[in-house]
């Protein structure tokens, strides 16, 4: 923990640029690139020991030209454009990257996530920048991508060979006066660099890195960091510390293969920022007398807590009783998933099964109309949650059942048996009862969405309705306000204009002062 709290005191500082490697790639439905290469070079009929060998010790350039004199450059780079130029499906982990950076991010792949990612909808919102362009000049309000071995999009900008290796960062040695190795130096020098899904063994990357420490000497350099999977015994374990911290790299470590702990770290990193900052607002505004700082710094947070939490509501009431827009439906339900997405004091009166396979459900419907294998998942997961809380209640279910149920079982199949236990009124907790008439509601619109040619329907009205009414049960709980018949009796105002603003800016950063706003119209006399 000591590590993630030295990453969390920079990302506060706004210090930290992402480098993003093909790892990261992998949820989206890419290859990692030793994968990549190890099916090339089956496809070229190479010795698969050898090359087997070889991506063992990160000679990935050497599979390179040992492909290509197999077979041609240009079915190299083919197959190369065949796999990375389609668009993949945004998994949870780059969504994540997306509410941490909002300037720069780094990255050595051919795919397109991140833009995918960061695409607002607004014109030109994202600015690619070429590696071998090096230090282009950076235009002002735009989120900025750096392909340090180029975009796919131009095949033949982009760094695959040994040979375009060789010229990028040096023939017999490193140059360090070439595009990318001086791009790299710069970030290596001016930033925190976090590396998520990269390798991190022998390649050219590293030796820039290297190579800069050795010129710097004794000079204080920024700490960097790397979400590792930890090796399978202590004694790899302190070797790879050891090889890290030469590069001055410290490791944040994960079980190994529990891929789903980076987007786990991310989210924890979100949600302490947040915390923080509402905190620091929360004792800004607060002032006490010294006799009782230690009574205020716990009312300030809690009332952070509440705070943090009721941003997430605020794009959501902004539609509160009103029509969603065909072309908002995603938005929506992706906003109204961060509401169910990990601990909220606005959620914690529901059982947590219902919770968590609320946002399994929000994510797949969010995600991709047209229900990959990203939204199976997803639904697969909240199937069980249901299942298990149905035996908890003692109602038939199929928890124990090892079928693979298909998406429209996955909705029909809890949609039916909720309506049934609605209304047998046999939920004694009025917040799950709320939840189920919620998940009902969702779980028709995907029945419908599965049945639409359409890429995203429209939300039927009873979607905003079950919200609604569940979230005035929350409210006025934490608020100690009785249950206004409409919600929209609590959001007049002011609040109202927040909530349209909070919508406007969904998942861009708030500024401090505008959170003040959010204090000061919500408990003002």
């Amino acid at each position: 923990m000591q590590h993630f709290e030295q990453l969390l005191q920079r990302l506060e500082q706004k210090e930290v640029v992402p480098f993003v490697g093909a790892g990261i790639s992998v949820a989206g439905g890419f290859p990692t690139w030793h994968g990549h290469l190890r099916q090339q070079a089956k496809t070229a009929n190479l010795n698969k020991d050898h090359i087997e060998a070889l991506l063992a010790n990160g000679q990935f350039e050497d599979v390179i030209a040992e492909i290509e004199s197999q077979r041609s450059r240009d079915l190299f780079v083919q197959e190369i454009r065949d796999v990375f130029k389609r668009t993949g499906s945004i998994p949870d982990v780059v969504l994540r990257l997306t509410e941490l950076f909002d300037d720069t991010l780094l990255t050595t792949n051919y795919d397109r996530l991140l833009e995918q990612a960061y695409d607002t909808g607004e014109k030109d919102a994202v600015q690619v920048i070429n590696g071998l362009s090096g230090l282009e000049a950076r235009q002002s309000g735009k989120v900025t991508v750096v392909k340090l071995h180029g975009d796919i999009i131009q095949p033949s900008r982009c760094v695959l060979s040994k040979n375009q290796y060789d010229q990028a960062y040096g023939e017999q040695e490193l140059d360090l006066t070439r595009p990318i190795p001086k791009l790299l130096s710069y970030h290596y020098k001016t930033s925190s660099l976090l590396f998520l899904g990269c390798s991190l063994y022998n390649d050219r990357t590293l030796q820039v890195f290297r190579a800069v420490k050795q010129e710097v000497g004794d000079t204080e350099l920024p700490q960097h960091f790397s979400f590792e999977q930890a090796p399978d015994n202590l004694e790899d374990l302190a070797q790879r510390n050891d090889y890290l911290a030469q590069l001055g790299i410290t490791a944040i470590w994960f079980e190994k293969a529990r891929y789903e702990y980076v987007e786990g770290l991310l989210s924890l990193a979100r949600d302490e920022l947040r915390y923080r900052e509402m905190a620091k607002l929360g004792r800004a505004m607060d002032p006490s007398p010294t006799n009782l700082q230690a009574d205020t710094e716990l009312l300030n947070i809690e009332l952070s807590h509440f705070l943090r939490d009721f941003v997430d509501l605020m794009p959501l009431l902004f539609w509160l009783h009103r029509s969603v827009p065909k072309a908002e439906t995603s938005k929506y339900l992706l906003a109204m998933q961060h509401v169910f997405y990990a601990y909220s004091m606005f959620t914690e009166e529901t059982d947590q099964g219902l919770v968590s396979g609320l946002d399994l459900v929000l994510r797949a419907l969010s995600s991709n109309p047209q229900f990959d294998g990203y939204s199976h998942g997803k639904l697969s997961g909240a199937f069980g949650l249901f299942q298990n809380y149905l035996q908890a209640m003692g109602e038939r279910n199929y928890a124990k059942e090892k079928f693979e149920w298909n998406v429209r079982e996955m909705l029909s199949i809890p949609s039916g048996q909720f309506e049934a236990l609605l209304a047998a009124n046999s939920i004694e907790s009025k917040f799950d009862r709320h939840a189920i008439r919620l998940i009902v509601a969702l779980l028709r619109h995907g029945l419908k969405q599965l049945q639409s040619p359409q890429q995203f329907c429209e939300l039927p009205p009873a979607v905003n309705m079950e919200l609604g009414d569940y979230l005035a049960l929350s409210l006025s709980t934490k608020l100690n306000l009785a249950t206004p018949d409409r919600l929209d009796d609590m959001l007049t105002g002011d609040i109202n204009d927040l909530c349209k603003n909070a919508w406007d800016n969904f998942n861009k950063p708030m500024e401090i002062g505008w959170l003040d706003k959010v204090k000061m119209r919500l408990f003002e006399s």
